[in-house]
């Protein structure tokens, strides 16, 4: 199977943090965050997997060939222009259009499943359904009303998308970042700018197509769309991490792989992530959750609470941070 992993937009929202790098490439515990989608699609036997570029391509360039293991075959598909959810598949046909069902995943989904067949169980209700479009699903405090969300019947069929039902008894959750999407769905993309889910699914549902939820509740899905929101799911992950329940055992795993430098001085009891190469004067000085990133220096004197530090970081020595990430 081939999987598409879609960049995220230009990252306004996280900038100053994305100035430097493309969202997908930015680090998340250490991790690019490109990392997180491909580690669950890897047991599906990927035999390709292409990246969706555009914004800083080159950042996601360097990330994907650090992750990706050398057996897959590392491809990208370039836009010159952003082309949309539906637009970045239609771009890379000529790399997926070989298999009857491929995978796509948002390169800044930022997620765990208690269990680590969850994708492999989806596919297989996918491919059960003889489904146009599968889209994994899960419940989302205000979905529906605060966010848009997926509005399913009980047949788990995809009715609408948005805010608003389009008619009663109808569920609604949140897209959580992955979809198998079948060969068929060439006959519904349209060349060039698209939205996958009005100008796509939409069009095909109306012509008797189907477009299935796969529901999945042991799985945790994290925002990270902001500096705010992207603190907090640092220190929700650190917790488990801490706690080692099945959720924190799928993030060990992939520190194992991805950022084994930050095994060594890290103290998941008290909330800390230290890459091995990071340069602290003074360690006292650090005090709530951290997680730092290589080659950070924080000088004598400065103090910190509850941060996260990307690589590179340079801290003086007359500053203190709270609650902040920097870059």
């Amino acid at each position: 199977m081939r999987a598409l992993i879609l960049s995220a937009g230009l990252g306004e929202r996280l900038r100053p943090l994305t100035l430097a790098r493309a969202k997908p490439a930015l680090e998340f515990l250490n991790m690019p965050m490109l990392a997180f989608p491909y580690f669950w699609l890897e047991p599906l036997d990927l035999s390709a997997v292409v990246f969706n570029t555009h914004y800083l391509p080159e950042t996601i360039r360097h990330a994907a060939m650090h992750v990706v293991k050398p057996s897959t075959q590392l491809l990208f598909s370039d836009e010159e222009a952003i082309l949309g959810s539906g637009g970045g598949i239609w771009n890379a046909r000529f790399h997926l259009q070989w298999d009857a069902d491929f995978a796509v995943a948002n390169g800044d989904g930022v997620v765990t499943f208690a269990e680590p067949d969850a994708l492999e169980r989806m596919l297989r209700f996918h491919k059960s359904k003889g489904a146009l479009a599968t889209m994994l699903l899960c419940p989302l405090e205000g979905v529906g009303i605060r966010v848009p969300g997926v509005w399913l019947d009980k047949y788990d069929e995809v009715v609408n998308f948005g805010k608003a039902p389009t008619r009663e008894n109808l569920d609604c959750l949140h897209y959580a970042s992955f979809m198998f999407l079948s060969e068929r769905i060439w006959k519904y993309l349209p060349e060039g700018s698209s939205n996958i889910l009005y100008d796509v699914f939409m069009n095909a549902i109306a012509q008797g197509e189907k477009v299935y939820g796969h529901r999945v509740e042991n799985m945790h899905w994290f925002e990270t769309g902001n500096v705010g929101d992207f603190l907090s799911a640092s220190r929700q992950c650190l917790e488990l991490l801490k706690i080692n329940n099945s959720y924190g055992q799928g993030l060990a795993r992939m520190l194992e792989r991805f950022a084994p430098q930050s095994q060594a001085r890290s103290d998941r009891s008290r909330l800390r992530l230290i890459a091995d190469a990071a340069q602290i004067a003074e360690p006292k000085a650090l005090n709530g959750f951290q997680v730092i990133g290589e080659n950070v220096q924080i000088e004598r004197g400065a103090r910190l609470e509850n941060c996260v530090l990307l690589p590179g970081a340079r801290i003086a020595g007359d500053q203190s941070l709270r609650n902040t990430v920097s870059v």
